[in-house]
Order: structure tokens, then sequence, then C-alpha cells
């Protein structure tokens, strides 16, 4: 009732429960005491909060932060502070006491005692995550600033140089130049950069290199890179191509400089300009082998003949990128790459030699599945297909599982994180509907035993019981880095189903069913869009197991009939599972059904996949590699190695692949 709203039907039935338990269900308190919260009844909240401290039970540190939350609603935030100090003193997840901490920061800037407020705001700064830096640095500057402490400036500029993304930094350039404070052309350049003002951001670059500036000073190679990649925006691709290149020629050490290399020489490639491109990619290489762009500018290498038909002169391209790249992950791209190449190109021995070690050691990652197709001559889009041999209730051999488990690690099958407090933390705050406070509890229960096998093993087993099937397949995910076995080692098909189980098989058959889509490839992309999380939501407002943004949802609507449709409701599986499995089948019936188009779509809309697909043809490497978003492009590799994994689970393989 809590988790709908229903705060006030909650309270009726928890003040019978509590007051018939007696004393014996002390959790009965926790959870009134959030009734009352919700129904802003502050004092009695209070009380509640209180009498299950007096418990003793697991969950009282969060109890001590939720009843710091009441007090400060009551006007009282020194006591609301110490409340929340006492939570951190008994112990909290990180994530838990990043929060703790913020909050008895804000509690003692409320209360006037600015000195503490500071002390605490520097324990934020050393120990937050990136956002809750800026935000410290922020409060830190102003309090600073009431005190007349002239070292507010210092705060206030590693704040802007440092943070330039977060909403902190805009509004203390805004204020500090309001109030004349010197600020870098670059820095503030920057900070209008990240927040989309290509404007005001060209103005203060040009600052830099021009205008009396220092146009040839090394320093303002990163202006000239940021002015290439407003220039580059805007189509003014001859201007963003001198700006590149000046960023490389005044400072070639700069960490910008293979960056400016990498979409100068982008720029050439679009522009048909191939040779001149493809120099810049072998400078990469060579020049900056650590660059986070070394592994992508080897492989455009080889793309670049291979795109005009020279498969020979591509597949010598990408065995120069394998001598000196490190990467396994790469190195399997450029092996594949060359295989298919060379497969092209007529040499079968070669491509065999290339192709089959990655469907031995790769063959249940990307990487070996679409090998197996290659040697298959499967060069075209993999076709969505519905599953004839489908069993999503297996009846899997456990006991053999748990024997090959012992004798590969030599350990026993137990649970030797039953003891640990983080378990019982866990269980009591499910009970008490802190969800999220419960996963990350059991989220660091997994990371602490997260290298032993067997743990892995039962604590999957155990959260899989428990209902909670994300953090299941997160422990089992666990479970098969430490084991480092694929199908052809022997990996049990029960272990592996931990970390590709058929979670909510009930809804996600009938609606796959409905919609007329495979339900294993709805299983694929629920695990890589939530990872089983019902409730997950992404920084862009997308919700739910198969994260579908309001906006679309709206949209969908429509199609499904649905006439009570809230967003809210994305957040119960039955109903997203609808939403995404209906979504899901108009993609694919848009594209012919052709998989990795269908699938693009989902992830980056329909118009970007269409224009991919116009560059690419029936290719389904060629495809992938022409998407020129990052994440879009995992996200497809992933769903597919997902999809070809439930299909051998699940689906009657007898390895993993993807369909023809």
């Amino acid at each position: 009732m809590l988790a709908s709203d229903q705060p006030q039907q909650a309270r009726a039935i928890l003040e019978l429960f509590v007051a018939a338990a007696a004393g014996r269900d002390l959790a009965g308190h926790y959870l009134l005491a959030r009734s009352y919260a919700a129904l802003e009844l502050w004092q009695e909240s209070l009380d509640q909060y209180d009498l299950y401290l007096l418990s003793g039970r697991p969950a009282i540190a969060y109890a001590y932060l939720d009843r710091g939350r009441a007090l400060r609603s009551l006007d009282r935030p020194a006591e609301a502070a110490a409340s929340a100090e006492a939570g951190i003193a008994l112990g909290l997840t990180a994530a838990a006491e990043r929060t703790c901490v913020l909050f008895t920061a804000e509690s003692y800037e409320q209360a006037g005692v600015l000195g503490t407020a500071l002390a605490w705001y520097q324990r934020l700064l050393s120990t937050g995550s990136f956002a809750d830096q800026a935000l410290s640095l922020a409060r830190i500057a102003s309090i600073k600033r009431l005190q007349a402490d002239p070292t507010a400036a210092s705060d206030v500029q590693r704040l802007l140089a440092g943070y330039p993304t977060t909403s902190e930094a805009l509004e203390e350039l805004d204020e500090a130049l309001a109030r004349g404070e010197l600020v870098a052309p670059t820095v503030s350049g920057l900070i209008y950069y990240r927040h989309f003002d290509y404007a005001a951001a060209a103005t203060a670059f040009e600052a830099q290199i021009g205008g009396g500036g220092a146009p040839q000073a090394s320093a303002s190679a990163e202006a000239y890179y940021y002015k290439a990649a407003i220039e580059e925006s805007r189509g003014e691709l001859e201007a963003a191509l001198a700006s590149y290149a000046l960023a490389v020629q005044l400072n070639p050490g700069s960490p910008i400089a293979d960056d400016a290399l990498w979409w100068q020489g982008r720029i050439l490639e679009d522009g048909g300009k191939h040779d001149e491109a493809a120099g810049l990619f072998a400078q990469i290489v060579t020049a900056y082998p650590n660059s986070t762009w070394a592994s992508a500018a080897a492989f455009r290498r080889g793309l670049i003949p291979y795109r005009e038909g020279l498969f020979g002169a591509a597949s010598a391209a990408w065995g120069q990128g394998l001598i000196v790249v490190a990467d396994a992950g790469d190195r399997g791209r450029l092996a594949l790459w060359q295989g298919k190449a060379t497969l092209k190109d007529g040499d079968q021995g070669l491509a065999r030699s290339l192709l089959e070690p990655l469907t031995i050691v790769n063959e249940d990652d990307y990487t070996g599945i679409r090998a197996l197709s290659l040697l298959e001559n499967r060069h075209d889009q993999p076709m969505a297909t519905r599953e004839a041999a489908l069993d999503l209730s297996p009846a899997f051999d456990w006991q053999a599982a748990k024997a090959w488990l012992s004798l590969r690690t030599g350990a026993a099958i137990g649970r030797v994180w039953s003891g640990d407090p983080r378990w019982t933390r866990a269980l009591e705050l499910w009970l008490v509907g802190r969800v999220s406070e419960g996963d990350d509890e059991a989220f660091g229960l997994i990371e602490a035993y997260a290298g032993n096998a067997v743990a892995m093993y039962t604590l999957a087993r155990d959260l899989e019981a428990l209902g909670r099937a994300g953090l299941s397949a997160r422990a089992g995910q666990r479970l098969l880095r430490v084991l480092n076995a694929n199908p052809r080692d022997g990996l049990p098909r029960a272990l592996l189903s931990l970390s590709y189980p058929a979670a909510f098989s009930a809804s996600v058959q009938r609606h796959s069913a409905s919609a007329g889509i495979s339900p294993l490839l709805l299983l694929a992309f629920v695990r890589q869009e939530s990872f089983f999380d019902p409730r997950a939501e992404s920084s862009a407002g997308a919700l739910g197991l198969s994260q579908v943004l309001p906006t679309t949802g709206r949209t969908i609507v429509a199609t499904l009939g649905v006439g009570d449709y809230d967003a809210d409701r994305l957040l119960t599986a039955d109903f997203n599972l609808r939403f995404g499995a209906s979504y899901m089948a108009s993609q694919l019936a848009e594209f012919d059904d052709e998989l990795f188009v269908a699938l693009a779509a989902y992830n980056a809309g329909p118009a970007a996949a269409r224009r991919w697909r116009a560059a690419a043809g029936t290719d389904a490497d060629l495809f992938l590699e022409t998407v020129e978003f990052t994440e879009t492009r995992i996200y497809v590799q992933f769903v597919a190695e997902n999809y070809a994994i439930y299909r051998y689970l699940y689906g009657g393989e007898t390895a993993p692949t993807l369909p023809p």
C-alpha cells in the first residue's frame, strides 16, 4: 500500500496490527512510522521510529536517518543531524552513508552550526560521488562566503575546473562572473559547452585564441578542440578540420590531442577522403597507443578498404592491428573482422584459423556467436523468429550442477555468507519496504564475496527463491566470471541460467505471444535494459523492466487500448512487459524482422536505425559498425549475445546461436 501511494489505508491496517502484535513484531513500527511520515504526521512518525529503535532490530541504522527526516520536518534540524550521525556510526552501505552524510551537513547548515556543516561537507567531498563532490564544493564555497573566508574563491575555481558538467558549476560560473571574478576562458567555455550553450562557449573559446588572446599558445589547444566540435555540430566541416589540426599541432601531448585526431579522421572518412583518414587513424595507433581511440582507429583502418571491396587490404590492416592492440575484447573484434574479410577474399583456410578459435574461447559472447554465424557463411542480418522448442521451465539438474561446481572449486557447497550482517539487514529492509536500501545491502554482500564461486552460487539461489531476480542474476553473473568457463568447458546449463534466468516467465510468455515476438528475445533485452529490476529508472527517465520512456508509453497506449495509462504503472512488471513487448514488435515489423536494426531502433529510435540500415545494406556486421552511437552499438551486441544464450538455455539450441 505504501508503494502504491496508499498511506491512509496502510495506516489503518498497521495501527491494528501493531496493537494486536503487542511487541511481538516490532518491524511493524517501522512501517507504521513510514505511513505517518507519508501523511505528514511527523510527531506520530517520530514516536514509532523511537519504538523501532528500542527493538535493536537490524535496520535501526536506516531508521535513524528516517527519524532524522521526521525531526527536520518538525523544524528540529540539530536533533535531525544528531539522529543521522547515530545511524552513520552503526554502519551503512556506501550509498546510504553518502545520503546520510549529506543529510547531516544540510541539517547542521539549516541549524546555523556552520563550522560543523563545513566539516560534514568536507567529508562528503572526500568520499562522495562526482555529483556529491560538486554539490559539496558549492555549499562549502557558499558557507565560506558567509564567513568572509577568502579561500571560498579557490573552492569555486576547483568546482568550475573539475566539474564542468554539473548544474552547480554553471550556477557558480554565472555568480562568479556577476561578482566580477576572473574565470579562465577555456574553463567557462567548457562549462557552457557541456551545458549545450554553444554560442556562449564559442565566445569564450574565441577569447582564449583570438581578440588579444594566445592563438599559438599550447594552452589554446583545448580551446581549438572544443571550437572544432562546435563547428562540426554546425556543419562547418572545413573550419572544424582546421581547428582540430591546430589542437594537435599546438600541444601534441595534450589529453585531447588523440581525440582531435580521431574526430578529424572521422570527418575525412565521412567526406570520402579515405587515404587521409587512414593516415590519421594510423597516427593514433602509433603515436598514442594508450589512447581510448587506439583500438577503434586500428579497426577503422581496415574498415575503409573493406567498404571499398578491397578485402585483402582490409584483412592485412586488421592483422596489423592485432599486433599492436592488447585488450582481449578489441583483439576479438579485429580477429572477427579479419576472418570476415578473408572469407570474402576467398581464403577459407586462413578465415577458419581466425574464426574457429573465437567460437571456442568466446563461445558465449558476441564475438564467438558472430564467428559461428560467419563460419556458416551468414553475413546478413539475423531474422527475428519464434522458437519452436521453447521451455521456460526446464528441469535443470541442480544436483549435477552442484557436484560439478564442487569439483571445479574444490569446496563444499555452503552458505559461507549466512552470518554476514548485510544479509540480515537486507532481509529487514525488504520487510519494511526500504527496497532500494535492502538491494544495496545485498549487492554489497555480493561484491564482498564476488571471488568465491560457491558463495555466488548459494547467494544466487537464495535470492532467486526470495523473488529478487535482478540481484540473483547479478550473483550468477559474478559466478560466471569466477568460473571463467563456457558450455564447451562443461559449464552446466543450470549454472549459466542463474545469470540468464527466465524471470517473470508468465508475463513474458503472455505478452510476447500477444505481440507475436519470441519470449526469449523479450528476456534478452529486459536483461540488458534493467537487469530484471522492475523499478529501474534511467537518467533519461526510462522506466521499468524494458525501460519505456513515459512519452513512448503514451504512443503505445492507443495500440494496446489501455484506458487508464499512468506512467508510474510502468514500474510494475506485468504492465511494463506488455508495453515493452508491443514496442519491440512494432520495431521488428517496421524493419522486416531484421534483428539488429530493430534492436538499434528500440535503443536509438527508428529514424537513426533507418539511416544506418540504408548505409550498410543487409550486412549485419557492417550495420553494427555504421552505428555512430557507442551506447547503441554495445546495446545491440549485448542483447544479441543474451538472445543467443537464452536460445541455448530455453530454446533447444545445442550452442549459443542467433537465428538465421
